[in-house]
């Protein structure tokens, strides 16, 4: 195979196809692979494992070639919790040093080396997950006799409305004010569970479902109970039942962070709050009605996570069995000026849950970089904006949905290059170890973001480019219900992003969602390549990104460009082991154009393109 820069062949990950057993145990031995063009001019092959914070040079040997591509592979002891390492290749010329940034003949830090880590409890239902958000108030009512009563009862100087047609539209915020009820409960979801499977999802992870006054739950009242609008606790034992007995999982959300102003805390005078300097309680972000947990008080941790009937306990517990936590807020959690204490609060509270459920999955609410939660003993996954969803979004030509908050840069029409994408991508990914990079919580919609398909710009081409990048990705793909049937909503304010979920007719409105969300369903719990398989950039340039999935010699390519007019590219397939597409349509019907080359593939692709196809 001849190629013109070897560099670009050379490749390993943390995934199974490079090494033997991602999910070791101490003192077990471990095989690694590295792979690159078999005419590449090398001349020795080592890895560089750090053992007990010394560098040990370790060589490998070539094992055996697979289209055009050489495999080397060494033997490594797992000899401590966390095994770091990195790929030396010398030419005669030159040396180069490959870590997770990527190949450079500079030496580099410690902090990008590949990563293994023994006994690291990844739940083990992460491969080929995706998981379905649910904002419970909005999904479907299953028990009308549990509906909120309009003016039942008086919250900061509101009664609740209930609104009698499920097909109208939330009040606006000014009227409604989070006091709008439409009657979604857990009985609700359970009746759809056939639905969600027809879906294809695997995982559920709902909002906030403890007693609270407003629909979104996030100003809980009482943690120890399901709010009775809901279905109350037995509710929830019965959903979480009938979703474990058709294989799907159940992620619950929680604030521990703050309370509602109603909680019986407050009114009980109980010192868990943080104080102002006029001893009033202290917001978050300045909202007097969500008043913020101070950790710093032994009695509130061991009521939290501590102890054994302590609120993350009992959940995770028979008759509920929950499969993990979703935390709100989590990036300032137990943090404030000069009380800072998130670090010893954080592996608290993990420790907490895993000793109740040892593969429970731990997801953070943080939008900007959180690698120092994300290295193995902490959390999972957050929230991935930082590393997928923002990306996304502001490649298809939505704000930045951080940057969007100042004037200052809602005044610039920056279009997003792929190489772009390609930088920020990176930089979330190379920094953490492989079985976390596995568990990334991938999402472009929730329901604290206006969905990307009720942006008048957002055609359905564009939409098409975000469902189909959440197989490009590694993680697990989160889809926001309704985004399946193209929704109803509006963008400027919360309300509009937790509209009813439209079922029977009305959801014809969708079909071609659905029928994509099919497609990507199916490719990411079926096909290896996509559900645990590693991943290559092909190729970034302009605004068009070709992106490898492969595990073994099962291999596929991704296409998704945002140029409005048609680009001709030659995508090196040979860099990755393949020659050509295996047939003249993608996974989704549609035709491809493509013409071999010595390097690939020439590939016509149309403005506003997203492919995913099979190569060999």
């Amino acid at each position: 195979m001849m190629m013109n820069n070897f560099l670009d062949s050379v490749y390993s990950d943390g995934t199974r196809g490079f090494v033997s057993n991602p999910l070791p145990k101490l003192k077990s031995t471990v095989t690694v692979r590295l792979r690159f063009a078999e005419d590449a001019p090398v001349v020795d092959v080592l890895l560089r494992q750090m053992v007990n914070g010394a560098e040990n040079h370790i060589p490998m040997r070539y094992v055996f070639s697979r289209g055009g591509l050489a495999y080397y592979e060494a033997k490594i002891h797992i000899n401590e919790p966390r095994v770091s390492y990195l790929f030396e290749i010398t030419t005669g010329e030159n040396y180069y040093f490959y870590n997770r940034e990527g190949i450079s003949t500079c030496v580099p830090d410690y902090r990008h080396d590949f990563v293994i880590l023994a006994d690291h409890p990844q739940p083990d239902w992460v491969k080929g997950a995706v998981f379905y958000q649910i904002f419970p108030e909005r999904f479907c009512n299953g028990d009308p006799s549990n509906d909120v009563v309009t003016g039942e009862y008086e919250y900061h100087g509101r009664g609740p409305v209930k609104i009698d047609d499920w097909n109208d539209r939330p009040l606006p915020p000014e009227k409604g004010a989070g006091m709008d009820f439409f009657g979604g409960d857990l009985a609700g979801i359970t009746s759809k569970i056939p639905y969600l499977k027809e879906l294809g999802v695997t995982a559920l992870y709902l909002n906030p479902i403890f007693s609270a006054y407003s629909n979104h739950k996030y100003d809980c009242i009482d943690y120890f109970h399901v709010d009775e609008h809901f279905g109350g606790d037995e509710a929830l034992a019965e959903l979480s039942k009938a979703l474990h007995e058709n294989g799907l999982k159940l992620v619950l959300d929680i604030s521990i962070n703050h309370t509602g102003i109603a909680h019986h805390w407050v009114k009980e005078g109980k010192p868990y709050y943080f104080k102002k300097a006029d001893c009033s309680l202290m917001g978050l972000a300045g909202f007097s009605s969500l008043p913020v947990l101070d950790y710093r008080n032994e009695e509130l941790r061991r009521i939290i996570y501590k102890d054994e009937d302590s609120v993350l306990k009992k959940w995770l517990k028979p008759p509920y069995n929950i499969d993990g936590w979703r935390f709100d807020v989590a990036d300032v959690l137990a943090r404030n000026d000069d009380v800072q204490l998130a670090d010893e609060v954080w592996r608290e509270v993990c420790d907490s849950i895993r000793q109740v459920k040892k593969d429970a999955i731990i997801i953070g609410e943080h939008w900007g970089d959180c690698a120092e939660y994300l290295q193995g003993d902490l959390w999972n996954t957050p929230m991935n904006y930082y590393g997928y969803g923002r990306i996304l979004r502001q490649f298809v030509g939505l704000p930045e949905l951080f940057l969007m908050r100042n004037e200052a840069f809602n005044k610039v029409n920056y279009m997003m290059t792929a190489k772009d994408v390609v930088k920020r991508t990176d930089s979330h990914y190379s920094a953490i170890p492989q079985v976390i990079a596995d568990c990334q919580m991938n999402l472009f919609d929730s329901h604290d973001v206006a969905r990307a398909h009720n942006y008048e710009k957002i055609t359905f081409e564009k939409w098409k480019i975000l469902a189909v990048s959440q197989l490009l990705w590694t993680g697990i793909p989160c889809i926001y219900y309704g985004d399946e049937v193209a929704i109803d909503g509006y963008t400027e304010h919360d309300s509009g992003f937790r509209f009813p979920m439209p079922w029977g007719e009305k959801s014809e409105r969708g079909k071609k969602h659905f029928d994509v969300y099919r497609k990507v369903t199916d490719l990411r719990r079926n096909t290896a390549a996509f559900s645990e398989g590693g991943r290559k950039v092909l190729f970034a340039d302009g605004r068009v990104l070709v992106i490898a999935r492969f595990m073994e010699d099962e291999m596929y390519i991704g296409v998704i460009s945002m140029e409005e007019d048609e680009r001709q590219i030659e995508v090196p397939l040979r860099s990755i082991g393949a020659e050509k597409n295996l047939c003249d349509t993608d996974e989704f019907g549609d035709r491809i154009y493509a013409d071999m080359t010595d390097a690939g593939i020439n590939l016509k692709v149309p403005g506003y393109a997203s492919y995913i196809f099979k190569v060999i």
